[in-house]
């Protein structure tokens, strides 16, 4: 049945009177609304037109098992917090594109803004024939979103979006009132690039929280009525979107304090041998970020997650949208479901890409023993030629740029906390092939425990660079 695993059980001979003698209290392993610190929004991307024809494709059942998943991941994490709540964002629903404002909402009906003569607006139906109904149908409730975006109509698709949003968070507040905990965004597939888009409008110091006027009209502007701590993208063209736009992706610098903390609390790489932790007082913060919003790909979020299955052929990466020649010489980061030693604080494993068992160690003790001397406090970050005698963290000491080195760090951080905004998921099964999982890779988030796992820790940890998890945190080849 759709959502499968997100049941609830229904038992006879439900005594109201026990209930509320028992205070009105839920079953033991369920927790109450106002209980939950960590609220998450959920962006579906294209093709939801497509539920209303067939009902299982309803982006809320996929809600439904990711919640139940996550709510499982974080069972395994020994911590008095109950999971996130998950709620879905269901704004294609709210749109027609058949008729825009411009034109009138009806079929048939004049439009009277026109001059003479007199135009008829068409709807996606006049124009499509009746050939192959079934193949004409997929196209048009599913790819369609995406041209649809591309156009004139990107406005009133921001604008659903962000009134949908703030229609669940009011609907949240009333039913929790005094309820100040953190909000993050889930953006999957064109909703990972609607969210990017929405984020980066928004203002640099939020409105504060539950202090909105519940009766603000849906279609005044795009700011969200709430603040967004953590953006976790998957599937996600925005790298794409960025490259279309000749755009890198940029930190918002919320507050000095903030970027103070980050800079005094960066973790040392294992190739940063000389590195010394600049001052706060000596950086810029106009050369680390913006402070400003309407400026494309500088959000305002305190975290970016870009979540990459291996096989999905939508997904791209955003390390090198913040610095190509940085992101090089960063390790990715395979997810997995980790290893836990004493609870939530124990040591978490990842998986790394082509690495060894012993290389953990052999980062520790492979330090450059020539870093010593006095022009060897920093790196550059140009591209080298390709030679075997100088890959992986070979980088010439006569072309560092220290100064280079410290602002991008700076920048990578205050767009992540761990120092990195990458993490992949690899087909699981030893014998799945990655050609094959394309056919369910970009589906397949929901019903993830990596990213449910991802999604659940990182809600529930408090925040700032110190508190960060080291296997979370970004290695260097």
């Amino acid at each position: 049945m759709p959502g499968r695993g997100a049941e609830s059980v229904v038992r006879r001979g439900f005594d109201y009177d026990q209930w509320l003698h028992g205070g009105g209290r839920p079953p033991q392993g369920q927790w109450k609304s106002r209980d939950i610190e960590h609220l998450v929004l959920v962006v579906h991307g294209i093709g939801q037109k497509l539920s209303e024809r067939v009902e299982t494709f309803d982006f809320t059942y996929a809600i439904n098992t990711f919640r139940v998943l996550m709510a499982k991941q974080h069972e395994r994490m020994s911590t008095a917090q109950s999971p996130p709540a998950v709620l879905p964002v269901n704004w294609r629903r709210k749109i027609d594109f058949d008729y825009d404002e411009a034109s009138l909402s009806g079929p048939g009906q004049l439009a009277e803004t026109r001059e003479t003569p007199i135009h008829r607006p068409f709807a996606l139906s006049d124009i499509t024939p009746n050939t192959i109904p079934t193949v004409r149908n997929i196209i048009s409730d599913v790819l369609l979103d995406i041209p649809y975006y591309l156009s004139k109509h990107r406005s009133r698709i921001l604008h659903a979006v962000t009134a949908e949003a703030n229609r669940i968070y009011r609907l949240w507040m009333r039913n929790n009132p005094g309820w100040h905990g953190k909000i993050s965004i889930i953006g999957h597939s064109l909703g990972s690039v609607i969210a990017v888009d929405i984020l980066s409008r928004q203002p640099t110091v939020p409105p504060p929280l539950g202090s909105q006027n519940e009766h603000r009209s849906e279609d005044d502007d795009l700011v969200l009525e709430f603040p967004v701590r953590n953006l976790f993208l998957a599937g996600s063209p925005v790298g794409f979107f960025l490259l279309l736009n000749r755009t890198n992706l940029m930190p918002r610098i919320m507050s000095k304090a903030r970027l103070s903390s980050v800079v005094m609390n960066m973790p040392k790489m294992d190739d940063d041998a000389g590195y010394e932790r600049p001052d706060p007082a000596d950086l810029e913060p106009e050369r680390i970020g913006i402070d400003r919003g309407g400026v494309y790909g500088c959000l305002a979020v305190e975290n970016i997650y870009n979540v990459i299955h291996t096989s999905d052929p939508i997904a791209y990466r955003l390390n090198p949208c913040v610095d190509p020649s940085y992101a090089a010489k960063l390790r990715p980061a395979d997810l997995a479901l980790p290893i836990t030693g004493r609870g939530i604080f124990g040591k978490l494993f990842f998986r790394r890409c082509k690495e060894p068992d012993d290389s953990h160690e052999r980062r520790v003790s492979g330090a450059r023993k020539d870093m010593d001397s006095a022009d060897s406090a920093g790196y550059s970050f140009t591209r080298e030629p390709t030679s075997s005698s100088r890959e992986g963290s070979q980088i010439e000491l006569d072309s560092r740029d220290f100064r280079y080195y410290q602002v991008i760090k700076t920048r990578m951080h205050c767009l992540n906390e761990n120092g990195q905004i990458d993490f992949v998921l690899q087909p699981t099964g030893a014998l799945e092939n990655q050609y094959i999982s394309i056919l369910t890779a970009h589906s397949g988030y929901w019903e993830s425990k990596e990213f449910a796992y991802l999604v659940a820790l990182e809600c529930s940890r408090k925040e700032g660079v110190e508190n960060t998890f080291e296997s979370f945190r970004a290695l260097r080849k």
